[in-house]
């Protein structure tokens, strides 16, 4: 669990800090319309929601509930820094890899 834990805290921090040096330095409102007209564009967008779906999937089998509402919705507008939170979260509560997994501790 050191590992995951330690992985997922990385990736957190270099999300948060590619997403902070991105606002200080570009312009999304401009910049994403430029985005959307490459097809590299596109198909980095298709690629980062279909990553988001399936994570999101992995999180509603996890929270079994309506716990896993906040978090999808923060995937949507966040993106992967959400989702490096989430595991650094998981990875946390968590004592064993299957626990991780499954958020049961069966």
């Amino acid at each position: 669990m050191r590992t995951i834990r330690i992985v997922a805290a990385v990736l957190t921090a270099v999300m948060a800090i590619t997403i902070i040096a991105g606002l200080a330095a570009g312009n999304f409102s401009d910049e994403g319309s430029t985005i959307l007209e490459l097809a590299w564009g596109r198909v980095t967008l298709i690629d980062l929601y279909v990553g988001l779906a399936l994570f999101g999937g992995w999180v509603i089998i996890r929270e079994r509930g309506i716990a896993a509402v906040p978090w999808l919705l923060s995937f949507v507008v966040l993106g992967n820094l959400t989702t490096a939170g989430y595991a650094l979260k998981a990875s946390l509560q968590s004592e064993s890899v299957a626990q991780f997994l499954t958020g049961r501790s069966d």
